[in-house]
């Protein structure tokens, strides 16, 4: 296939990339390159675009959350569309943040988390999902853990800890179904984020999330292995 180079990408059509996108490694490169900020239904069209490797036997999860959190981070944060969402935030729930679907269909979904100061989201999973969350506002906490193959000797869950986050507005953090997929959230202020999962949330992935409790010393004296105790509601 020719080569494409930078000026030539830039200069097409979003309809042009859209079928680019579906073409090849080549033409996926090509959008990877591209640097300036997209509108709100731009985003939309291209995430529907990438989200269809999930059906490849092949998928590469690491590959795929790192093509969309280098699409979020250019997501335009003042669209029209965007702001009045924002705009309609209240605070409903007291100690835990305001979720609202922004957008959902069967490939993908994206939400807007809004934190007040102090709130958090316990210890969760996202079963045989992948996730992307983009912080745009404040300051917020998040710990990732991975869940072992193994259990304890009780057969409870085992976790490991994948890694500590800050996060400050401009930064995004991945997750797939088996690296960093438990984590929880504490805001240090008042936090929005993006968050941007595939496959979406259905009745089965519902069903089968679970919150997690956790103790504070490791198992066995292994380090950073803890063992849980897995729950439907926040423990």
């Amino acid at each position: 296939m020719t080569n494409i180079s930078r000026r030539a990408v830039i200069a097409m059509s979003g309809r042009t990339l859209l079928a680019l996108a579906a073409s090849g490694p080549v033409a996926r490169a090509a959008l990877a390159g591209e640097s300036e900020s997209v509108s709100w239904e731009r985003f939309l069209a291209l995430c529907h675009e990438l989200s269809k490797s999930q059906f490849a036997p092949n998928w590469n999860q690491d590959t795929y959350t790192r093509e969309v959190e280098g699409l979020v981070r250019r997501l335009k944060l003042d669209d029209r569309k965007i702001v009045e969402y924002i705009d309609r935030y209240q605070n409903l729930n007291l100690h835990f943040p305001e979720i609202r679907r922004m957008y959902y269909e069967r490939q993908f979904q994206v939400s807007l988390l809004d934190f007040e100061p102090g709130e958090d989201i316990p210890l969760h999973d996202h079963p045989d999902m992948t996730g992307v969350v983009y912080c745009t506002t404040g300051r917020i906490v998040v710990d990732h853990y991975d869940k072992l193959q193994e259990t304890a000797e009780n057969g409870n869950p085992l976790l490991r800890f994948e890694r500590h986050l800050e996060m400050t507005a401009g930064d995004t953090a991945t997750l797939t179904a088996t690296r960093g997929n438990i984590h929880m959230l504490n805001a240090l202020q008042f936090t929005r984020m993006v968050d941007v999962f595939t496959p979406p949330y259905d009745r089965d992935r519902v069903r089968r999330s679970r919150y997690y409790g956790m103790d504070s010393t490791p198992y066995l004296g292994r380090d950073g292995v803890f063992e849980a105790e897995a729950s439907v509601s926040p423990v």
